[in-house]
């Protein structure tokens, strides 16, 4: 396969582990709500999915939770309560640091425009390889696997489909990165990116050595 010059990597579930769980309990203490209520408030009522699509900023997002649920929460709360949720996987950022010296290395997630606002605080571990190539759905309007989201997303970073390998962890957002025109491939474990990598001319070091 031929060597691409962008590779193109989610965040949550590629780069590192993100938890519902985690971000609703941290929300909750804030407003005194169960972890369940919050859950559906944000999740379940598809306030999420819609700010992940751009469909509002942050300041509106917490005015519908405060209509709409009752649930008053500051946006610094909110922000706190997803960089907690969120551990970037020491393993594959060794990975990428390697790859830096190979090929291109940008993130294209599934998430609101205010996150790609706050990402230095929220991964700052990934800002020194990703900073210049960090874009979030809610910030183009379309979320994975649509594929304008992806045809967005490279007009933005100024490559084309056909020189862009895309990772993700989810087989839908795979397949809608192919249809857009990209190489991908869904990612199931450290050793299994290395391999599907090898195939593509990036090569990288033995999982062991670090």
């Amino acid at each position: 396969m031929t060597k691409p010059k962008l590779l193109l990597l989610d965040l949550d579930g590629v780069l590192g582990d993100y938890s519902h769980d985690i971000r609703c309990r941290a929300l909750a203490e804030v407003t005194g709500a169960t972890d369940k209520y919050v859950h559906d408030a944000v999740f379940t009522s598809g306030l999420e999915a819609r700010a992940d699509r751009g469909e509002f900023d942050l300041d509106t997002y917490m005015d519908l939770l405060r209509s709409e649920w009752g649930l008053t929460i500051p946006n610094e709360a909110f922000i706190q309560a997803r960089k907690q949720a969120t551990r970037v996987r020491p393993g594959m950022l060794k990975l990428c640091e390697q790859l830096s010296q190979q090929v291109q290395l940008g993130i294209f997630t599934n998430n609101a425009h205010w996150f790609s606002q706050h990402a230095e605080r929220i991964v700052p571990e990934l800002m020194p390889l990703f900073r210049s190539r960090f874009v979030c759905s809610g910030s183009l309007g379309f979320a994975k696997p649509d594929e304008t989201g992806f045809t967005q997303c490279l007009q933005r970073l100024g490559f084309s489909p056909g020189s862009t390998l895309f990772v993700d962890d989810k087989i839908k957002n795979v397949e809608g990165a192919k249809l857009a025109g990209l190489d991908a491939f869904i990612f199931e474990s450290e050793a299994q990116f290395i391999s599907e990598l090898s195939t593509r001319n990036l090569m990288l070091g033995a999982l062991n050595a670090y």
